[in-house]
């Protein structure tokens, strides 16, 4: 059994956290002693056996990701990120880990660098390994770009949690080719396997666990009451909002989220959803018709070239929120396809590359 330590910090949605989550859990399924040091507000993680070690929590305000905010939803400063250093520097010295697991950075998360700088350099002597989903958001500036993945060279490895046949790295960050054999794909990353549910036919809406969806969902709300009057049987995802707004059709049910979403999907006429990484996961796994409506507020690029790559492989069709009403009728059923989606368990056998042989007990059992 080996220690391990993963960092992990959602800002706005949900997603880095649920993946990262997810594949904690299989690493501790194979014996593994696994923290998950999570950044962002407190969130039910399906975590396994391994253990969640919750940091000051850090949200940001809005999708510009300039405006950075503390549990008390006030602006962060030196006294907090000094606060911040020494909960991290806390977990590490208690996990002792033999493997470090960091995600996004240096690829983002800049605004961490004074955490996850003296993280790294905590963990000298032992692999470093850099986590990123399947598209990055490179920076406008070609400076910043060369410097990143300069900075990225001194990690053991880069685990890109998705499919380079589908969708390679190089999509959204060309130079990360130059990283040659240090890029290693995992497959992509997604939860357990959710409980079947009891709908049939219906349209299901969701906009994820984060903040990101309120068009998509101001968008659907109106079309879904409208159409369920011709007969259409509707289910709305709301994500975490305390605030469940009432629909005057029972045909169009509204509700929070819950875990069976994945079984929701396989028995689903639709799904509208936007193109996070964990959603886009589900659809892979259901195989179900799909209308994405990619985030792409604070010039986010991620989920407008991902669903891009779903359009093109026949997966999904592709659309903004006020252009529903004329695309919810020409939805394809999705290709077959051959992707690989067994990152989580995949990413945990990895990880034993890099660990040190742990020598067996001697001397009388």
């Amino acid at each position: 059994m080996a220690k391990i330590l993963i960092h992990v910090q959602h800002l706005l949605g949900s997603g880095h956290a649920h993946r990262m989550a997810a594949i904690a859990a299989a690493a501790s399924a194979r014996g593994h002693d696994v923290a998950l040091a999570s950044g962002g507000r407190p969130l039910r993680l399906e975590l396994g056996n391994a253990k969640l070690e919750q940091l000051p929590s850090l949200v940001a305000a809005d999708a510009h990701f300039k405006d950075l905010r503390d549990d008390q939803d006030r602006p962060i400063d030196a006294a907090w990120r000094n606060r911040r250093v020494a909960a991290t520097h806390e977990v590490f010295a208690r996990c002792q880990p033999d493997l470090l697991v960091v995600e996004l950075y240096p690829f983002g998360r800049s605004m961490l660098a004074f955490e996850l700088e003296a993280l790294l350099a905590a963990a000298r002597g032992i692999p470093v390994l850099c986590s990123v989903r399947d598209v990055l958001q490179r920076p406008a500036d070609t400076a910043k770009a060369a410097a990143r993945i300069a900075a990225a060279a001194r990690f053991d490895a880069v685990l890109v949690h998705g499919d380079s046949t589908f969708l390679p790295l190089e999509a959204s960050w060309p130079e990360t080719a130059t990283l040659g054999t240090k890029l290693v794909y995992t497959g992509y990353v997604g939860p357990a396997e959710g409980a079947a549910s009891a709908a049939h036919d219906e349209i299901v809406v969701s906009v994820g666990g984060g903040a990101a969806g309120q068009a998509l969902l101001a968008a659907a709300l109106p079309l879904a009451q409208a159409r369920a009057h011709a007969g259409e049987k509707w289910r709305i995802r709301i994500g975490n909002a305390a605030n469940v707004p009432t629909c005057a059709n029972p045909a169009v049910v509204c509700e929070p989220n819950r875990p069976d979403f994945r079984g929701l999907l396989r028995q689903a006429r639709l799904s509208i959803s936007q193109a996070g990484y964990n959603t886009c996961v589900d659809l892979l796994q259901a195989r179900c018709p799909a209308l994405l409506v990619p985030f792409d507020a604070g010039n986010e690029r991620e989920q407008t070239i991902r669903a891009r790559a779903f359009a093109e492989a026949g997966l999904a069709r592709v659309c903004a929120a006020d252009e529903l009403a004329r695309h919810i009728d020409r939805v394809p059923v999705p290709r077959a396809h051959n992707i690989a989606c067994e990152g989580a368990a995949q990413t945990a056998k990895l990880f034993e590359q890099w660990l040190s042989p742990i020598p067996l007990p001697t001397g009388p059992i």
